[in-house]
């Protein structure tokens, strides 16, 4: 029970810390918000500040000068959008009547799906309505007549006294049925022109008084920006000097870029939005230019939200059709120019999210901070990733939010095998042969997969059909490597052995193949075949240079009895040992036994023994011939 509760400890601690982080964001939002606003901003503006130091304006100067222009243009483009909103306003009710064109053309025709569509509709609610009354109605129920009552005619009074004289009967029902008089007050209106002001101005303190704490929290930052480094350097890197700067270095970097190239994305979005939208004769085009280039910081869905007001606008404005469709192939255009020429041109290198993680963020901020949180979505996740990418203990935060893949290509690569996904398998060895070549993909891909494969055997993870399986996979992926066609084996000048099991036959196979792309005659033997065939093999044969493929570690004990054999029946072939896929230094006792077994080149890289096969003059090369073989056709050889 004890060691049960130490379990479960270690994973309830970090999910009860984020419950808290994100519970302090929430509760301290009010002073979190204009921070962070800051810190955003000064961010921004801190490149342009350098450039004014270098002009020698000084410190203060400088940081004066940056700030002063950056709200000033806030608050032209403040001015501007204000003076657009009360423009369109006057002239909203002068689109009435296009309006009404469109929807009675729409709706024109008794067959039209609009006016099938709103009879269908409009049916269905008075039915419900009337289903409704019948249940609400008192008595709606009958009740049920004795047969040995008498008819009453219901229309007829249950009393003659109580029938009313023909003219007292008809003055007094008017005047039951007469509504009761209401009472009319007259309010005297006591307001005055402070009280009115008071009503409008009151709103607008709030977000006054927060755009005066953010001029003087950008103002402070910005002027001791060195001395606030320090601080938080002394505060969280006392020991980690050097992880804590590069954290702060990176990501003050990636927020700056980040910044700055998506206001110039965002600007060359919204200035060919209002240009275009003034030639289509959409009124108030700056102003949606502004919206456009506004909106744009809102990931994915911004674009389409500031397309809307337009788009809707144009219905009204033009009395046809033909306003409405530019107005939207514009924004379809411009958008996709922005998305596949602008930003990857202006982006050099990515914020080092994933898109993902993009959208996850947007919808988290927007939910704790709301509008402002949207806006600062990206530079905080970006913060949040770095520190993930620079402290070990947080790094699956840059696991769930960075743009590397999660899982490396070679282990992406074996679990496809795993899979038996030789399709997928294969994708994945040709694009790392595209980027890096074949022989970087065979060391980086298949000898690690062959070493993964045997170890997993050996440690019972995986049994002998999943093994065979799997290294069937292999020799399809190895077939197709290369364009070779097969050749005579007495005519080939290196001889690949495998030192004892199938995975190292898998490596001599590879090994060939190579060898025959890069012009070098070679060729594979089987491992079914024993030690002693493989020796008389090779005496036959009598290569100039014979490869023993090994795939450490359980194969090391066999490559050394083959070594000391071949050397005792062959003395003038140089011999070769592949111990494919060892780290340099992994373990010095291997090399040297191999060594003493008469080796004459030891490799852990394919790479560096085809560069040494191929240097030997007693090789030669000649036009790539040998194919892979078979597996029945290697048994034979």
């Amino acid at each position: 029970m004890k060691g049960s509760n130490q379990a479960t400890g270690p994973r309830v601690a970090p999910l009860l810390t984020v419950a808290l982080v994100v519970a302090g964001l929430y509760f301290a939002r009010e002073f979190l918000l204009p921070l962070a606003l800051s810190i955003l901003i000064s961010f921004l503006l801190a490149p342009l500040i350098r450039r004014f130091e270098r002009w020698h304006m000084g410190r203060i100067l400088s940081v004066l000068t940056a700030t002063a222009l950056a709200f000033l243009v806030i608050g032209l483009i403040g001015y501007v959008i204000v003076g657009q909103l009360i423009d369109l306003g006057y002239k909203l009710p002068d689109y009435k009547s296009n309006l009404l064109a469109k929807v009675s053309s729409i709706k024109s025709g008794k067959n039209s799906p609009l006016t099938k569509a709103t009879e269908t509709m409009r049916d269905l609610s008075d039915a419900i309505a009337k289903e409704d009354t019948e249940a609400a109605a008192p008595g709606a129920q009958p009740e049920k007549a004795d047969p040995a009552d008498p008819p009453r005619d219901e229309a007829a009074p249950s009393d003659p006294a109580a029938t009313p004289e023909p003219g007292a009967g008809a003055e007094k029902a008017e005047e039951k049925n007469k509504a009761p008089p209401v009472p009319v007050a007259v309010v005297e209106n006591n307001s005055n022109p402070l009280e009115t002001l008071r009503t409008f101005v009151t709103p607008l303190l709030g977000p006054l008084g927060t755009a005066a704490i953010v001029i003087i929290f950008v103002v402070f930052m910005l002027l001791e920006r060195e001395d606030l480094r320090d601080r938080m350097i002394h505060l969280v890197g006392r020991g980690r000097l050097y992880v804590t700067t590069q954290a702060l270095d990176d990501a003050a970097r990636r927020v700056s870029r980040y910044l700055l190239a998506q206001l110039i994305v965002n600007v060359s979005y919204g200035v060919p939005v209002a240009v275009g939208l003034a030639i289509i004769g959409i009124p108030n085009a700056v102003l949606w230019g502004f919206l456009a280039t506004l909106l744009r910081f809102v990931p994915y869905i911004g674009p389409w939200i500031a397309a809307a007001f337009p788009i809707a606008l144009s219905l009204a404005v033009s009395p046809s059709w033909s306003a409405p469709l530019y107005t939207l192939a514009l924004f379809v255009v411009i958008e996709l120019i922005s998305n596949n020429v602008v930003e990857p041109w202006l982006y050099g290198s990515s914020t080092g999210l994933s898109p993902m993680a993009v959208i996850v963020s947007a919808v988290f901020w927007t939910w704790l901070w709301g509008t402002v949180g949207l806006l600062l979505a990206t530079p905080l996740t970006v913060c949040i990733a770095v520190l993930g990418k620079h402290i070990p203990s947080l790094a699956f935060l840059d696991v769930l939010l960075g743009d590397k893949p999660p899982i490396a290509t070679e282990d992406r690569f074996y679990q496809r095998l795993l899979a038996g996904d030789a399709e997928e398998a294969l994708a994945i060895v040709e694009e790392c042969a595209a980027e890096h070549g074949l022989v970087a993909a065979s060391d980086d891909l298949l000898l690690p997969a062959l070493r993964l494969i045997e170890s997993d055997f050996r440690d019972n993870s995986i049994d002998e059909s999943t093994r065979h399986e799997m290294y069937r996979v292999l020799r399809q992926l190895i077939g197709e490597l290369g364009e070779t066609a097969p050749v005579v084996p007495e005519s080939a000048t290196v001889l690949c052995l495998p030192a004892s099991n199938e995975g190292d036959e898998m490596a001599s196979l590879i090994l060939a193949r190579l060898l025959s792309e890069s012009g070098v005659r070679a060729h594979a033997l089987s491992s079914k075949l024993m030690t002693n065939e493989l020796v008389e093999y090779a005496a036959g044969a009598k290569p100039p240079l014979i490869c023993i493929s090994v795939v450490p570690a359980c194969s090391l004990i066999s490559s050394v009895h083959l070594c000391k054999k071949l050397r005792e029946r062959l003395d003038s072939s140089m011999l070769v040992v592949g111990l494919w896929g060892e780290k340099p230094g992994e373990d010095d006792r291997r090399l040297q036994r191999l060594k003493r077994a008469h080796a004459d080149h030891v490799f852990t890289r394919l790479a560096e023994a085809i560069a040494e096969i191929r240097a030997q003059p007693s090789v030669g090369q000649t036009v790539p011939v040998l194919a892979s073989k078979t597996e029945a056709e290697l048994a034979l050889a």
